[in-house]
C-alpha cells in the first residue's frame, strides 16, 4: 500500500484522497506538437487513460469547445516580457497560470524551491590576427523593423551559456566540429593540439553541455559555440521566413545534470541541507571553463581567420560559408566571462482535478512556463494548451464530468536550466509519485511547425496514434 497523503503532501493540496490499491508499473511519458489539433490530441489521449475507450457525450462536448482566441490570449499574458527564471516577470507569468486555474474552482497552489540559478554578468569576445585589425564581436541579437517586443528587448538576458565558469583566456582558435568526443579524436589523430587553446564548436548533434564539457576534457582553456546556417538556416531566415537569422544566438545551460545542483538527489525545501555554490560547480556536471555562444555571422568571421589544414567534407559549412580549417591559429579570441551563481526562489504551479472511481491513481500533465527569451513555442505554445485544456474540463464538469482518476496539471519553473522545478517536486513527493502515477504527459514545445511530432514510452505508443488519427492529423 502507498503513504496515506497527510499535512507533507503538499503537492496535491490536502486532503485529497485515502489509500490505494498496490502500485501501477513505472509511469509513462510522451511529448506532443501542434495547437488547432493538440489540445483534441491531448484530450483524446487523456480520455483514454481516464475513462473507458468508448466516444461519448463528453467527448463530443469536450472537442465542441476549442477557441484559438482563448488559447492566444493566454499565450500573450504569458509572453508579454521575457521571463528567466528567478525574475519578476517569471513569477507574474505564474500568477496568470494561478488567477486562471482558481477561476475554474480547481485547487491550485504555488510550490517555491530555492535553487542555484546563473545569471551573466559580464561578458566580451574579441578577435585578432596578424595582418588583420582586432574585432570586437557586439553579443547581441539584432531586432527587425516592425518588432512588436523591441520595446522589451532590453529586458532579454544577455547571451550566454549558465554556469559556465568565470575566467578568461587569450590563445589561438582550433576548430571542433561538433564537438564531440570523436571529433577531438579527429583533431588528435591530425596532431591539432587543443591543449590551452579556444575551441571553437558548432551547435548540433549533442548537447551544448556536452560541448563545453569535451572542450574541457581535451585541454582547451574556453570554448565558443556557433549557430552554422548549414544546420539552422536552411530556408529563409526570420522575418522573412521561420529559420534562424545571421545574428541569432542560441543560448541555454551547460549543467549536465538535472534538478538544483547545491540538492542532488533531495528536494530544494525551505531551510534544507544544501551543498556550497563552489563545490557544486566543481562537479564534473558543470563545464569548468569559461565559454560563450555567438551567431553563425560571428562564427563565421572567426573561421575565416582560421588557418591549418583544411577540415574535412563535412565538418564545411553551407553554400556561401568559407573554407573551415582546423588551426590551431592564427586566429586569436580573447573571451572573459563574469557570471553569477546565485541561490532564487523558483515556482511551480500545481492544480488538481479529483478521480471519481480511481481518485488515489494520478494522470499528470505538465509543461514549463519559464523562458530564456520570450518563450512564445517554448515553452508557452504548451502552457496555453495546458490552460485551455483546463477551462475545457471545467466545462465539462458544469455538465456532470468527472475523469475516472484524479488529473495533476503542473506547470514547472526552471527547467530551461535542467529540470530543475519538475525534479525537485519529484524529490520531494517520490514515495507517492512512484505508487500513485499511472501516465505523465509532457507539453513542451506545443506548437512547431505542422502535424503531430510525437515521442512516448512503450506504454503509450499505440495510445498516441490513436489520438493523433481522431483528430485527424499526420503524426510520426
Amino acid at each position: 500500500m502507498p503513504p496515506p497523503l497527510g499535512d507533507d503532501d503538499s503537492c496535491l493540496l490536502t486532503p485529497l484522497i485515502p489509500a490505494s490499491p498496490p502500485p501501477l508499473p513505472p509511469r509513462a511519458t510522451a511529448r506532443l506538437h501542434p495547437l488547432p489539433l493538440l489540445v483534441g490530441a491531448l484530450f483524446a489521449t487523456y480520455y483514454h487513460l481516464l475513462v473507458a475507450p468508448a466516444p461519448s457525450y463528453y467527448q463530443s462536448l469536450f472537442l465542441s469547445l476549442g477557441c484559438n482566441d482563448t488559447a492566444a490570449a493566454h499565450l500573450r499574458a504569458l509572453t508579454v516580457r521575457p521571463h528567466l527564471a528567478g525574475t519578476e516577470a517569471n513569477a507574474l507569468a505564474a500568477d496568470h497560470v494561478v488567477s486562471t486555474l482558481s477561476s475554474l474552482s480547481f485547487p491550485t497552489r504555488v510550490t517555491p524551491y530555492e535553487v542555484l540559478l546563473s545569471y551573466p554578468v559580464r561578458r566580451s569576445l574579441s578577435l585578432s590576427a596578424p595582418g588583420h585589425a582586432t574585432t570586437t564581436f557586439a553579443l547581441v541579437q539584432d531586432t527587425y523593423p516592425g518588432d512588436p517586443y523591441a520595446a522589451a528587448s532590453a529586458e532579454v538576458v544577455p547571451t550566454f551559456l549558465a554556469y559556465a565558469a568565470s575566467g578568461s583566456a587569450a590563445a589561438e582558435v582550433v576548430y571542433a566540429n561538433y564537438g564531440r568526443t570523436e571529433d577531438y579524436a579527429y583533431l588528435a589523430s591530425r596532431g591539432v593540439n587543443v591543449t590551452g587553446k579556444v575551441a571553437l564548436a558548432r551547435y548540433g548533434k549533442v548537447y551544448r553541455g556536452d560541448i563545453v564539457i569535451n572542450a574541457r576534457d581535451a585541454g582547451a582553456a574556453a570554448a565558443v559555440i556557433f549557430t552554422d546556417a548549414k544546420d539552422y538556416t536552411p530556408g529563409k531566415a526570420f522575418p522573412d521566413g521561420p529559420w534562424m537569422p545571421a545574428t541569432g544566438v542560441q543560448v541555454g545551460s551547460t549543467f549536465k545534470g538535472v534538478g538544483d545542483p547545491t540538492t542532488p538527489m533531495w528536494a530544494s525545501s525551505e531551510g534544507c541541507e544544501r551543498v556550497s555554490i563552489a563545490e557544486a560547480m566543481a562537479t564534473d556536471d558543470m563545464p569548468g571553463i569559461p565559454a560563450l555562444p555567438v551567431s553563425g555571422r560571428d562564427g563565421e568571421e572567426i573561421l575565416r581567420l582560421v588557418g591549418g589544414d583544411v577540415a574535412p567534407e563535412d565538418w564545411q559549412g553551407g553554400e556561401g560559408a568559407p573554407v573551415y580549417h582546423l588551426g590551431p591559429g592564427p586566429a586569436v579570441l580573447n573571451l572573459s566571462y563574469t557570471g553569477n551563481e546565485t541561490i532564487a526562489t523558483i515556482q511551480n504551479v500545481i492544480s488538481v482535478i479529483e478521480g471519481k472511481e480511481e481518485p488515489d491513481r494520478y494522470v499528470i500533465l505538465g509543461n514549463h512556463r519559464d523562458a530564456w527569451t520570450f518563450g512564445a513555442a517554448d515553452p508557452n505554445s504548451g502552457t496555453a494548451a495546458l490552460l485551455e485544456l483546463a477551462e475545457r474540463l471545467s466545462k465539462l464538469q458544469t455538465k456532470g464530468w468527472r475523469p475516472r482518476r484524479t488529473i495533476i496539471l503542473c506547470n514547472w519553473d526552471a527547467e530551461e536550466y535542467g529540470l530543475i522545478g519538475s525534479t525537485e517536486w519529484v524529490e520531494e513527493n517520490r514515495a507517492m509519485l512512484t505508487s500513485r502515477t499511472v501516465a505523465y504527459l509532457n507539453v513542451d514545445v506545443g506548437v512547431s511547425g505542422s502535424g503531430v511530432d510525437a515521442s512516448a514510452t512503450p506504454q503509450l505508443d499505440q495510445l498516441l496514434k490513436q489520438a493523433s488519427k481522431k483528430e485527424g492529423s499526420k503524426s510520426r
